[in-house]
Formats: C-alpha cells, structure tokens, sequence
C-alpha cells in the first residue's frame, strides 16, 4: 500500500477522479450539500472562475481577430465614404445658395446700370440675431468712404459709417437712429422713415410725415426719393404692412413699413460708390 502512494501519476489519477465524481454528484439533482462536497466547492470554485474569465477573454480575442472579415472592411470603407459624401454635399449646398445670392447681385448690377457698385461680403454684425450695425470686407482699399448707401438685390440695407483700410461698418435702415427721405410709390406722397427696435416690432421701420389726408393703403410700396445726398431716387425700402390715421401726422407715424430686405440673413451687400453721371463730369 504504501508502495501504491508513492507512485505520484496514480496518486494524482485518483484524485482527479474522486473530484470529478464529487462535483458530477453535486450537479446531478437538487439535494442537500454534504461538508465535504461544500469544501471542495470552496477550494475549486476560485479556479473555475479564473478559467470562466479567461475563457471569455480568449473567445472574445479571437473573435475580434475573425470578425475583420472582407464584408467588415467593406462596411466600414463604405460608412466612411457616406460620411465624405455628405460633407461634400452640405459644402455644394452653401455654394449653391451662395451662387444664387450672387446671381441676384449681379442681375440687380445690370439693371441698376446707373450705379457703380462694389461688391462685398459681410464679415461681422452687432449683438443680436439683427444686422442693424455690421461690417464688411471692402474699406479705402475698394474706394468706399462714408456715407455710401448700401444695397442687394432686395433693396435699400442702410449707408456705410465708418471706413478702415480693408473694412467697413454698415449702419442698417432699421437702426432706430437712422431716417430716410421715402416717398409712397403709387401715390407719390413723402414721407420719412425710421427704425425701430421696440418689442413687438423688430426689425421694421416707421413712416412719418405724409401730407394731411395722405391715400395709403397696406402692400403700398415705399421707395427712396432721392432727397439728400446720401440714397439715390427709386430703390425700394418697403412695403406698408399697417396703416395708422391720426390727427396730428406730425406727431404720430402714418404707418408700419416691412423691410424688403431680411436684415436676419445678410451675407453679401453692394456699397453704391457712385454713378455714371458723376464718372461722367470727372
């Protein structure tokens, strides 16, 4: 016998055996669990989850090596490539409607063909989601000075304040400090208007001044009327919205204009920095 326990591979066959009996009883049914068995239990279970985990560890190894299939990578190329693909179409989009700003720039610099314009693209504005005071891209470098109206191809923007080297600062029609001489197209009554910034009425424009029993009527277009030395005759500045009857027309405004021009997307503007009549006389 003692010959038997010192033949160390049957020794250990035994034990092996033994245990395995142990746990394959203890896993057959649900019974109570003798002290030997819990023993066991508590001797084995440390390794069975240090096995469990590393097990886990491998089979995940592996399969993150097996999974970079040809499928995968083509999957993977192509979500890129939309990816690429919608930034190039987000980019074409902005050139789009940049293009068509500027077409309309260019169609009102025809039409206007008694102006000399300079193109500009606006590069800064005030506090605010409204461009009451802003600057452009063009100063003594593109012969802007001040006073200078300011258009696109929508109508009167305001004149230009202030001039550096290469940049301007635009003061818009819908400062509340700003007045221009209009007049009433269908009428031709004068009149004055001027900004406001009052809650309720942001970014429109106030008409003062009209003749006593002035004719005016909502959708009634206002126009510059030339007067002064700063906006030429005819470009639009808006259209009556509101019409207010009072019997001191010095006193009270004759009606609520609506801007032609939407002072929230201003990109691209056009300084007014003569006429051909003046080019003319020089």
């Amino acid at each position: 016998m003692r010959g038997l326990f010192q033949n160390k591979p049957f020794v250990i066959m035994l034990i092996a055996i033994v245990l395995l009996g142990i746990l394959a009883f203890a896993t057959s049914g649900e019974r109570s669990v003798t002290w030997l068995e819990s023993t066991v239990g508590t001797v084995v279970q440390p390794v069975q989850t240090f096995a469990s985990k590393a097990s886990n560890e491998i089979i995940g190894f592996v399969q993150r090596i097996f999974k970079t299939t040809d499928a995968d990578k083509a999957l993977e190329q192509l979500s890129v490539r939309l990816a690429q693909l919608e930034t190039v179409e987000e980019e074409n989009e902005r050139l789009r409607a940049e293009n068509e700003r500027l077409k309309a720039l260019l169609n009102y610099s025809e039409i206007s063909s008694d102006y000399t314009l300079v193109t500009a693209s606006v590069i800064g504005n005030s506090q605010g989601i409204w461009f009451d005071v802003f600057t452009i891209n063009a100063g003594r470098n593109k012969g802007i000075e001040t006073d200078m109206p300011v258009v696109n191809a929508d109508g009167l923007i305001g004149r230009v304040t202030e001039v550096g080297a290469t940049w301007s600062k635009v003061t818009a029609i819908i400062d509340s400090g700003t007045e221009v001489s209009v007049m009433v197209e269908r009428t031709r009554d004068i009149g004055l208007s001027r900004g406001t910034l009052d809650t309720g009425e942001v970014h429109m424009l106030e008409l003062y001044f009209l003749a006593s029993g002035y004719d005016l009527v909502p959708g009634d277009v206002i126009t510059t009327n030339g007067m002064g030395s700063v906006y030429p005759r005819g470009i639009t500045v808006g259209t009556v919205t509101e019409v207010s009857r009072s019997s001191d027309a010095s006193t009270s405004r004759n009606a609520v204009i609506q801007p032609s021009v939407d002072f929230s997307h201003l990109e691209e503007v056009m300084v007014i920095t003569g006429t051909e009549a003046e080019e003319g006389e020089e």
